[in-house]
């Protein structure tokens, strides 16, 4: 999956945006595929320079981080909860 287009375009923004030190699985990209399918993006379009496209990656991108971030933190609260 990491040779893929769609791969290299993600992990540029994510690079840009978030730092190189974000990864993204395989499976989270599917992930993100299906998002931004899903919220009216297009991969074609977006590889024509179409600004709503990138407009619509940008956002579903920054969902997933928000995600992610809130799961971590979710994860470290419970694990302090938790009995010992």
């Amino acid at each position: 999956m990491k040779d893929t287009t769609a791969y290299k375009v993600v992990r540029q923004i994510v690079d840009h945006v978030h730092g190189p030190d974000e990864k993204v699985s395989d499976g989270e990209m599917i992930d993100i595929h299906r998002a931004f399918g899903q919220a009216g993006g297009s991969w074609e379009a977006l590889m024509a320079g179409d600004m709503g496209s990138v407009e619509i990656l940008e956002d579903v991108l920054d969902a997933f981080m928000q995600l992610r971030r809130a799961q971590k933190v979710a994860s470290r609260v419970s694990a302090a909860w938790s009995p010992r």
